[in-house]
């Protein structure tokens, strides 16, 4: 598997939200006069944008799962110092 850039400058920023958030007439105007090139970049936007979410996803996984288990962890010592205190 190859790595994907991921969009580190304000143009390509631009330039993605631009794919992203037009509307379909102006992107199909953009498109028609777009050459190779543009469609080259504009893919390579979207594959970065993509890696970029799918970074984020996982990132958002560890977070759940480290709270989970700091969550039973805690609740393990507190359970814990409760049985202690009802003896």
């Amino acid at each position: 598997m190859t790595k994907v850039p991921l969009i580190t400058n304000a143009w390509d920023r631009d330039n993605l939200n631009f794919l992203l958030n037009t509307d379909e007439s102006c992107l199909k105007d953009w498109h028609a006069q777009a050459d190779a090139d543009d469609l080259v970049y504009a893919r390579e936007l979207l594959d970065a944008y993509s890696e970029e979410l799918r970074l984020k996803a996982l990132e958002l996984r560890v977070e759940c799962e480290m709270e989970l288990k700091g969550t039973h962890e805690a609740n393990v010592v507190i359970q814990g110092v409760l049985d202690k205190f009802k003896k």
